[in-house]
């Protein structure tokens, strides 16, 4: 047994022979791990004990020995470890002994006085501020902190304020304002316990209890802060962004009244003239779409002011909605072409705007600007066509990339705009060849707008193919770099694009190795179940690429039928322009689909359709006939069968008919309802 396994253990004579031995009590395995990390993890007191008056040493490792001490809840442990700790390198044990509810112990380290840090120098306490704290999300945490403070709140607290600053911060940070009660405990009275412009490291950002609120929309706990006399609003935290910034970002709290009010008082104390940096843009557009859905000019301009030069080319349809022109001048002569564009939604969100405002001063500077991008091929020309005639309903969806499919409110727009975009001929068809059409129809489909009467123009559209599969990104070839960026964004005006798909093995299930055969069952049986097994496997198969429709290319026919949309089939074989026999990847037809999913009510309606063809093979050869004979669907059988056009005498690529199969399978009601 070695040192490690022995102090593990509490093996007291194996842990001296191995001292005896030569072996170095503080020697750290493969992971920096030593014998009293061990022992401590295991709860081995007198291992422990042996192991100090030893020479091991207590400090040194991270997480410490005595925060491990303290989260395994070793009370006896942590008291035997403690004079050998220094109080400025162990406050996380203190702040897990709180955290977790283990409060006899940190009623034990408090006692000490030692984390009132009287005797520290100030660059300790600099560097456990720097150093930090650990992040708690999980509400119980802050609730121990409160339990623990609140109990003790008659008592001198011998602790260092940053102990209950960062309790504070926990606070702010609660669930729907579920802090308020600990925030009041902190911050009452003439002189509080609390600081509540603190700024701690919590992980790998700052925090402040003032821009935790805001973050988390806890928009009771930010109004007590706000009117606290010595709050400073203009404290940055996370993202090193202001309160202001913050609360803008949580659009649930940004739509009340309550929180616009508090957005209005943390504005007017904003600086704009200080530096925004280490700024995350994906926040930031947040911040953006937030404030051009609400439409207050003036909130947006102190928005502008505050992050002008952080957001590069994104504060872009912000500039134009304030007709801010001196910035938009500096953003346009910079590097567009390679700079992180806007999100579609915000071009959606001020297309909204000239909806209602077509007369806007604002309106002159958009046609400038999209000309300035169509120019310089960043844009595609369609959306200038748009832009004259004011068609912004049909406008919105050339913002949205090719191969992500635009929001169904956004679709449902364009379907109210196609009847104005028919009239230009020339503009439909682009809208065609470029495969937004495509992308429409597929928004349509899967998020419901099919519902709408507005559906009835798309399928009537004589340029719109019904039976092309979703868009899809192009894999690119060795040697590509993967574009990323919104097909919009180039030039490719007058192309349309082509997508690829280049399935791997993984894509495809793999089956099950052959059962060995079982030694005491006839070989018939055993044919028989393994036959059975195999057409198991095929249909599994078969549903298993059905569920892959976005990269195996259904039509939107196909998609309906293995979806079990009656409804939807329905709609679409009302219109001629389906074609009920397409056969996608593998050669599939909807018919197909529907029997491999065994939805009898959509197989009635397809045969419903008098030119279906029921001899269609797929790339094994097999018909319509053959997936429900393997599938053993004896009321799907008679359907197809009662139709007369069941071609029987078709073989698979294994040389078999249908009725083969059926007697190969063993399936005497398939056979029987075969022959009839």
């Amino acid at each position: 047994m070695d040192l490690y396994q022995a102090a593990g253990q509490g093996s007291i004579d194996d842990i001296e022979s191995a001292v005896e031995e030569g072996c170095d009590v503080n020697t750290q395995d493969e992971y920096g791990l030593t014998p009293l990390w061990f022992a401590v993890q295991g709860g081995q007191v007198d291992a422990c004990r042996i192991l100090i008056a030893r020479g091991a040493s207590v400090e040194g490792q991270r997480p410490s020995i005595l925060e491990l001490a303290v989260q395994q809840r070793h009370t006896e442990i942590v008291e035997l470890l403690w004079p050998h700790c220094k109080a400025e390198r162990e406050y996380r044990a203190l702040e897990s002994a709180i955290s977790l509810g283990f409060h006899e112990i940190a009623d034990f380290l408090v006692g000490t006085q030692e984390f009132e840090y009287q005797h520290s120098q100030a660059n300790d306490i600099e560097m456990l501020i720097k150093d930090g704290f650990p992040s708690r999300e999980i509400p119980g945490f802050f609730e121990q902190w409160e339990r623990f403070i609140f109990v003790r709140r008659s008592e001198k607290l011998h602790l260092h304020r940053i102990f209950l600053d960062y309790a504070l911060l926990l606070a702010t940070k609660a669930d729907r304002n579920a802090g308020i009660r600990l925030v009041n405990l902190l911050l009452e009275g003439e002189i509080p316990i609390a600081d509540a412009n603190c700024k701690i490291k919590i992980d790998e950002e700052f925090e402040t209890p003032l821009t935790n609120a805001a973050e988390k929309g806890n928009l009771e706990i930010l109004a007590t802060l706000i009117e606290l006399p010595q709050i400073k609003l203009t404290l940055r935290g996370k993202y090193n962004w202001p309160a202001f910034l913050h609360l803008l970002a949580s659009s649930e709290s940004i739509t009340s009244e309550k929180g616009r009010t508090i957005a209005q008082k943390l504005s007017k104390k904003t600086l704009p003239d200080s530096l925004l940096v280490d700024t995350k843009l994906a926040h930031l557009e947040t911040v953006f779409e937030n404030v051009l859905r609400l439409g207050d000019d003036a909130l947006i301009s102190q928005v502008i002011d505050l992050v002008h030069g952080a957001a590069g080319i994104v504060i872009l349809p912000l500039l134009i909605k304030v007709n801010e022109r001196h910035g938009l001048r500096w953003i346009l002569n910079s590097d567009i072409v390679h700079a992180s564009k806007p999100p579609p939604i915000l071009w959606v969100l001020l297309c909204n705007f000239f909806q209602r405002s077509p007369n806007s001063e604002a309106m002159r500077l958009f046609t400038r600007v999209a000309e300035f991008l169509v120019e310089n091929a960043i844009w595609d020309r369609v959306i200038l066509v748009c832009l004259d005639s004011h068609n912004f309903c049909f406008m919105k969806q050339f913002f949205y990339p090719l191969n992500k499919i635009p929001p169904g409110e956004v679709t449902e727009e364009t379907l109210e705009g196609l009847p104005q975009a028919s009239t230009d001929q020339s503009l439909v068809r682009e809208w065609v060849d470029k495969g937004f059409a495509n992308a429409a129809l597929w928004s349509a489909i899967r998020s419901g707008v099919w519902k709408s009467p507005a559906f009835e123009r798309l399928l009537s559209c004589s340029d719109v193919d019904l039976d092309e599969p979703a868009p899809r990104k192009k894999i690119p070839g060795a040697g590509e770099r993967m574009d990323l960026s919104p097909p919009f964004f180039g030039n490719f005006i007058g192309k349309k694009p082509k997508f690829s798909f280049n399935p791997s093995a993984e894509d495809s299930p793999r089956l099950p190795l052959e059962p060995v055969v079982p030694e005491n069952h006839a070989q018939k049986d055993y044919e028989m179940q393994l036959s059975r097994l195999e057409q198991q496997n095929r249909i599994r198969l078969m549903m298993a690429r059905n569920e892959q429709d976005t990269k195996l290319g259904k039509t939107v026919l196909a998609w309906a039928v293995t979806s079990h949309n009656v409804q939807l089939v329905e709609v679409l074989l009302r219109t001629s322009r389906v074609n009920v026999n397409s056969q996608g990847p593998h050669n599939t037809t909807p018919l197909m689909h529907a029997i491999s999913v065994n939805d009898v009510q959509i197989v009635e309606k397809l045969l419903e359709i008098g030119n279906i063809d029921l001899n269609l093979r797929d790339d094994e050869g097999r018909t319509a006939i053959f997936l429900a004979a393997q599938a053993g669907d004896l009321h799907i059988i008679r359907l197809l069968t009662s139709t007369k056009n069941v071609d029987f005498s078709i073989r698979d690529c294994n040389g078999e008919n249908v009725q083969d199969l059926a007697k190969r399978m063993g399936s005497q009601d398939v056979v029987a309802a075969l022959a009839t």
